[in-house]
């Protein structure tokens, strides 16, 4: 039984009076649903909200000290790096030449649309949109990656 099929008639016998029952006021406390409760985002924590939109990072990077690279660099400790300087990752041309140093700033405008802050990179991710999920990944990056 799905969500939709266990709520709508929770919702169809309220409003018509409890299929029955009286229609005064109730002297108890009304009873809980059982069906689960869906988290939604905007009721995440901005930390949780982070960890949920790295999910789509963990593909190409990981996060802790001495993690391997895999199709992108680890990440670890790259707050103040210089960009295409991590050692035994090999970066693209324009990468390793460029004189960026990963700030929340530089970071910011990377993830929002990598292929446009630094023409020529490889890295295929199209960005994220939303400032408020590039703040939250952000945070959740900084605080796994800063020793």
């Amino acid at each position: 039984m799905t969500i939709k099929h266990m709520i709508l008639p929770a919702i169809f016998l309220t409003a018509c009076g409890g299929g029955g029952e009286s229609t005064s006021t109730p002297t108890s406390a009304p009873a809980t649903s059982s069906a689960p409760v869906v988290q939604t985002a905007s009721s995440l924590s901005p930390m949780e909200r982070g960890a949920k939109l790295y999910k789509r990072c963990r593909a190409c990077h990981t996060l802790e000290e001495g993690g391997k690279h895999k199709v992108g660099p680890n990440l670890w400790n790259v707050y103040g790096a210089k960009a295409g300087a991590k050692e035994g990752f090999n970066y693209s041309k324009v990468m390793a030449a460029s004189a960026v140093i990963w700030t929340d700033e530089t970071l910011d405008a990377y993830i929002q649309k990598p292929s446009t802050f630094m023409k020529g990179n490889r890295m295929s991710f199209v960005g994220i949109k939303k400032q408020e999920d590039r703040d939250a990944v952000l945070l959740y990056m900084k605080a796994k990656t800063t020793p």
